[in-house]
């Protein structure tokens, strides 16, 4: 990449208006309202919406399973004493005459709840008797008896939760068969079990958030290397000017749509690059060319005897003469300019027999020559036949300029397939070729390629007359068709040129 001086002084330095300075802030500012920072934050943003949706889901989950599994233990702690108490009521004296009240107490008492767990009797709405398992503090103190009692259900067994001094205390609530108003209440401590659960969302939060650190940090450095190519592109735009358009972004390897749009960004420079050297090479042209026929023209008007009728008549045809040639010049000019624009050439099915038939009869009244045609490609190809027809006559005028009365003029095309070097055949495009073929005086191998060059003449023989412009047209002509203009020849004797024209569809026989 071209690189730009923006430190103060010193040679080649670009220079940067202050209205683009000002155009370019930088600052915390600037960092929030870059592409990176907002690509860092809606990722950063949908990780953390991400987190805290599996978060919740998860907790949720897991909060409503370790309330499930305590509520599991309570009912069948108390099943358990139930069905010792009906067991025993049944088929031991002692138990058969108490209470139901009574003997639960009693059972309650032989089990010995855990140290977390505490056991009680309901009767008629209010509570009969506690068992804790814990020495330390009541579970189930006087001041929840009220609430406990509330829990009850006659049709059944029901769950609940009672607050024990700023702790959960899970309970369930089980009727005494065969003794209506009679309950077993069980309860258990599931403050170490909330504590558990809260533990875990407070790792699961610190793991998330350095979870969301590091890939704020790796993000950041991964969409600053992504988006590096728009901060070259922009520091490339500041740089190009009216006058020099050769800076381009410097593209590392990838196929990310940052990357392709930094490649297509050059292509659009190269192509504004290739315009203005166009624009450039035009004026150059015209400057250059219609400067000999108007000094031709200021010469004879200055010299010219106003009261000789003759001189008058004599310069007024010179001067028709070089406006005619300034005109051709002007049309070959401007047709040259205009030559790498999208609508310079129309493509339609060319028959191509039918095309050089229009040629020769174009050309064979240009002058008294044995005009053939070499052979004919019984294809139909997609091309601009006004244009090739154009090249074709461009070619064939200039073969008369250089041939005799006795001279043969051919004309000719064919399709050539690609072949490996054992000549074997190949799959990619096949390739029109039409010529345009003279016995004449030839062009030496020197000047071959100088020919096809705006103004390019050969330094013998061929060129001598006319514009210049004439081999550079068809040049554009295949250029323009996706090919190129070729000639083969030997000094003194005669030349071939040759249009390529690749096919861009399969070309089909006539």
């Amino acid at each position: 990449m071209a690189t730009v001086d923006e430190h103060p002084g010193g040679d080649g330095q670009a220079a940067v208006s202050p209205s683009t300075e000002s155009q370019d802030p930088s600052g915390w500012g600037a960092k929030i309202h870059s592409v990176r920072f907002r690509v860092v934050a809606a990722m950063l943003g949908m990780m953390l919406a991400g987190l805290v949706t599996a978060g919740l889901v998860t907790f949720v989950v897991q909060f409503q399973e370790s309330d499930a599994r305590i509520d599991q233990a309570v009912l069948d702690k108390a099943n358990s004493v139930v069905k010792i108490v009906q067991t025993k009521k049944k088929t031991s004296g002692d138990y058969a005459n108490r209470t139901y009240i009574s003997a639960l107490h009693e059972a309650a008492e032989d089990i010995e709840p855990r140290s977390n767990e505490v056991m009680a009797g309901i009767v008629d709405g209010r509570v009969a008797w506690t068992v804790e398992g814990s020495g330390d503090r009541d579970l189930l103190d006087s001041t929840m008896f009220a609430d406990a009692a509330q829990l009850r259900n006659p049709f059944g067994v029901s769950f609940g939760e009672l607050n024990s001094d700023g702790r959960p205390l899970r309970t369930v609530v089980v009727p005494m068969k065969g003794a209506p108003g009679t309950f077993f209440l069980v309860g258990r401590d599931a403050g170490d079990q909330e504590e558990h659960n809260a533990s875990s969302v407070r790792t699961y939060s610190m793991v998330a958030l350095g979870m969301l650190s590091a890939a704020a940090v790796i993000g950041g450095i991964v969409a600053g290397r992504l988006l590096d190519p728009l901060r070259r592109m922009r520091e490339t735009s500041r740089a190009v000017g009216p006058e020099d358009l050769t800076q381009r972004v410097e593209v590392r390897k990838g196929e990310d749509d940052v990357t392709l749009l930094a490649k297509t960004f050059n292509t659009m420079l190269e192509r504004l690059d290739e315009g203005a050297q166009q624009q450039q090479q035009f004026l150059d042209d015209a400057g250059h060319e219609l400067r000999t026929p108007l000094t031709i023209l200021r010469g004879h008007l200055e010299l010219v005897t106003v009261d000789d009728p003759d001189d008058v008549i004599a310069t007024r045809d010179v001067l028709l003469d070089e406006v005619d040639r300034m005109q051709r010049l002007v049309d070959d000019l401007l047709l040259l300019a205009n030559s790498g624009d999208p609508g310079f050439i129309r493509r339609e099915p060319v028959r191509i027999p039918e095309l050089l038939d229009q040629v020769m009869e174009k050309v064979h009244v240009l002058a008294d020559r044995n005009w053939q045609i070499d052979e004919r490609a019984d294809y139909v190809v997609e091309a601009d036949p006004q244009r090739l027809t154009q090249a074709l006559v461009q070619l064939a005028a200039n073969a008369v300029k250089y041939t005799g009365q006795s001279s043969t003029i051919a004309l000719g095309s064919r399709i050539e397939h690609p072949t490996a070097d054992d000549g074997t055949s190949l799959p990619p495009q096949d390739t029109l070729l039409l010529w345009v073929r003279d016995d004449g005086i030839g062009i030496a191998a020197e000047d071959q390629e100088r020919i096809f060059e705006r103004f390019g003449r050969a330094h013998t023989g061929r060129g001598e007359e006319g514009s210049g412009l004439g081999l550079a047209i068809v040049s554009a002509i295949a250029q323009a068709h996706g090919g190129q203009a070729t000639v083969e020849s030997e000094y003194g004797h005669g030349a071939t040129f040759l249009i390529g024209i690749p096919l861009q569809s399969a070309s089909v026989r006539v």
